[in-house]
């Protein structure tokens, strides 16, 4: 079964890149310089696979298109996303990021044709649920500009993913990875997110081996779930399996990031997500 294969190793890597990527935040100077240090490590290694798929080259405009309106989506996704999750509990960001199955869902009744179905909506409300009960703390809401900033991070990633998942077919596939985190990493540093001198000391920090597995890890991580993705009959179980990793998350991140403030309100927010994106996938 390699869609499950691919799935358990996008579980594995997600965690790890997540978890590795909080931790790099915590001394940078510049956040927007590691950020493209890291995304151009996942961009370069990735590339040790291409010789292992079928070259594919599209010819047709739109695929080149789409591609483009992705990876403009993309970079912007990537600069909130770092900002989020330095300031972020790493467990919070993760489940925050869910809300991209909301506007996954839409997209696709709305430009896929897909069919409404109530129970998927229920889902949806819970997921959403779930992230509001995150804002409740000390007896009220506190809204966190942080957790609103994630939220519109995602919007973006949702977008970029949903041309993702079906763009991705295409091209040979860890070059379509190789694009998708080289091409932004340079709309950054075009945008002036970073200075030559910036990205060196991102490069020389103590924690330069952390970094260079965050980039590997989140390389990994793209190419595991989009080969999961194209196994096309299997998306449901592709969908629900990979929620895994919110609740494993949590766990990892007490254990080894020390986030331990609110575990159990983490924890209870986490298995709602979860059950909702199970609820979503078998709708």
């Amino acid at each position: 079964m390699p869609w499950l294969i691919f799935t358990i190793l996008f579980v594995v890597f997600q965690i790890v890149f997540l978890q590795t990527f909080k931790y790099c935040t915590r001394n940078t100077k510049n956040i927007g310089s590691l950020t493209i240090i890291i995304q151009l490590i996942s961009a370069f290694s990735i590339l040790v696979l291409v010789p292992f798929f079928d070259w594919v080259f599209p010819t047709y405009w739109l695929t080149w298109l789409l591609l483009v309106i992705a990876l403009l989506l993309y970079a912007v996704n990537d600069r909130l996303d770092a900002t989020t999750r330095k300031n972020l509990d790493i467990s919070v960001d993760t489940m925050v990021q869910q809300v991209y199955r909301i506007f996954f869902l839409f997209s696709g009744i709305i430009f896929l044709g897909r069919t409404f179905i109530w129970l998927k909506l229920i889902g949806v409300l819970f997921i959403a649920a779930a992230n509001m009960f995150l804002l409740f703390e000390k007896g009220k809401f506190r809204f966190n500009k942080w957790i609103w900033l994630k939220v519109l991070s995602t919007l973006f990633f949702a977008a970029a993913f949903t041309l993702d998942t079906y763009n991705s077919a295409e091209f040979n596939l860890p070059f379509f990875v190789f694009l998708s985190f080289g091409i932004p990493a340079l709309f950054l540093l075009i945008g002036r997110q970073s200075t030559i001198r910036g990205l060196v000391k991102e490069v020389t920090r103590k924690e330069w081996f952390v970094i260079l597995i965050c980039g590997i890890a989140q390389a990994l991580t793209a190419f595991s779930i989009l080969r999961a993705y194209q196994f096309y009959d299997k998306f449901i179980e592709v969908a629900a399996i990979s929620s895994a990793y919110v609740v494993l998350n949590v766990l990892f991140a007490f254990v080894f990031l020390k986030e331990r403030t609110r575990l159990l309100q983490k924890t209870f927010a986490a298995a709602i997500i979860v059950g909702s994106i199970v609820m979503i996938a078998f709708a």
